[in-house]
Order: structure tokens, then sequence, then C-alpha cells
């Protein structure tokens, strides 16, 4: 009769562990592509490719952020919500996958880090700024 408990006691802790091991950690959302997330977030009004124009006259063109800015250092902005000094700019926050996201899209954009001997690349690394005529001050 000893042994009823006992066996009891093993079974039901037999199951438990089984319980426990078909039990996974949830699995973190999945980012879609840097360029789906980057149409989807930023191209209401920035350019987003190498040669169209953005939408929003004031919106530089994703392919020169890399001539104001170190694109890396935008990482804590995206995530702490990012906040310019024009009015029509969105604020927003990304998660941290987001973020890497954006910044791999905005690095894969950067003519500087492509190898000096893509001659298109290095033209446009070296090539002047755009600028922006309509916030340029009128003289």
């Amino acid at each position: 009769m000893s042994r009823l408990p006992a066996l009891a006691s093993l079974v039901l802790a037999s199951a438990v562990l089984a319980a426990c091991q078909s039990i996974s950690p949830p699995s973190p959302p999945r980012i879609q592509s840097p360029r789906k997330l980057v149409e989807q977030k930023c191209s209401t009004c920035h350019a987003i490719d190498l040669v169209d124009t953005s939408p929003n006259p004031h919106a530089p063109p994703l392919r020169d952020l890399f001539r104001r800015y170190p694109v890396d250092s935008l990482g804590a902005a995206l995530l702490n919500g990012l906040k310019v000094g024009h009015y029509d700019m969105p604020r927003f926050t990304l998660d941290p996958g987001e973020m890497d996201a954006i910044l791999s899209y905005l690095r894969s954009l950067d003519p500087c880090a492509r190898p000096a001997s893509d001659a298109p690349a290095m033209r446009r690394c070296f090539a002047p700024m755009e600028i922006d005529r309509q916030a340029a001050p009128h003289g």
C-alpha cells in the first residue's frame, strides 16, 4: 500500500515534466524586411531609394542622411522618439528590432560604405549635398 502514493507522485512528476518541456518561450515578433518597414514608416515623406524625390519637399531623401548625421547615432533617437525641428515630422518610437532594421537600410544607402572600385557610389559619396531650396534662406 505504501507503494501507491509513491507511484502516483512519480506519475504526477512525469506529467509535470512533460508539460514543461512542451512549453516554449514566446518567440519575439518577426521583423518585416528593412525595406518594407522603411516603406511603411518613412516613405510618405522621405525618398527611400537612390533616385526618387521626397514627397515632402522638407524631408531629406534617406540616401542623404549619411551626409547630415552619423547614421548609427540615429539609433537612440529612433528608440526614444524621433523629434526634429520642423512641425510636420511625426513623432514616433520604434522597438529595438525595428530600429536595427531601419539602421540597416540606411547603411545600405550609404555610398561611402561601398568599395572604392564602385565608381557610381564614389561619385555619390563625394558629390555636393542636395540643398533643400525651400528651406534655404533667401538672400
